[in-house]
């Protein structure tokens, strides 16, 4: 049976021209899978890569067989993503591209991440951030998985962030309210900020 997750996100273009952040969520019988990605630039390259990283790890996700092991998994979407990035993104300069992945699976929650954006698991009181690159927790119901983009944690303090994610009300409303947040600083030269949500089984 098929579990049940609160989704929920939001982003900003800050002082870009063009949106290069994109995020993707991915629900089966192997539980949920949520990415996002940051092309940090501002040029359609960026975007592309943002893009691309999102649509390689969600296609690994559905052809991975059930007992495959997070590591494993993780593998195969980096390796497809920069495959996909030579193949495609051949004009001008790619990108630095910073792209976070959580997979969560019953009690479980996977995660891994490169470049700038951050993992972290909410419990309604305490925020962590999931400093390792690759690695896995536990999760239970009621908790908040989740990614911010640099965008995001360079603009709010950790007290700013948490006062957003203790209200109650659903994932994605919050998100919306992080990214208000964001876009009230007003910071000159701010890059796109995004983030992505996603509260433990019901």
């Amino acid at each position: 049976m098929q579990e049940a997750y609160k989704i929920g996100n939001a982003q900003s273009i800050g002082s870009y021209q063009i949106q290069s952040s994109y995020f993707a969520t991915y629900c089966s019988d192997c539980g949920c899978l949520a990415v996002l990605a940051d092309g940090t630039a501002d040029h359609i390259n960026g975007r592309r890569c943002a893009v691309l990283a999102a649509e390689a790890c969600i296609w690994e996700f559905q052809k991975m067989q059930q007992n495959t092991d997070y590591p494993v998994y993780f593998n195969a979407a980096a390796k497809r993503i920069l495959r996909d990035m030579r193949e495609i993104i051949f004009l001008g300069k790619t990108p630095y591209l910073s792209v976070s992945i959580q997979w969560l699976k019953n009690t479980e929650l996977f995660y891994y991440s490169a470049g700038n954006n951050r993992n972290f698991l909410f419990d309604g009181s305490n925020y962590q951030i999931l400093s390792e690159s690759c690695g896995k927790a536990n999760i239970r119901k009621g908790m908040t998985a989740g990614m911010i983009s640099r965008g995001v944690w360079e603009a709010l303090n950790e007290k700013e962030l948490l006062s957003y994610l203790q209200k109650k009300e659903h994932p994605y409303d919050k998100a919306q309210q992080v990214i208000m947040g964001v876009k009230k600083k007003n910071r000159k030269m701010a890059g796109t900020a995004a983030v992505l949500l996603v509260e433990g089984c019901l």
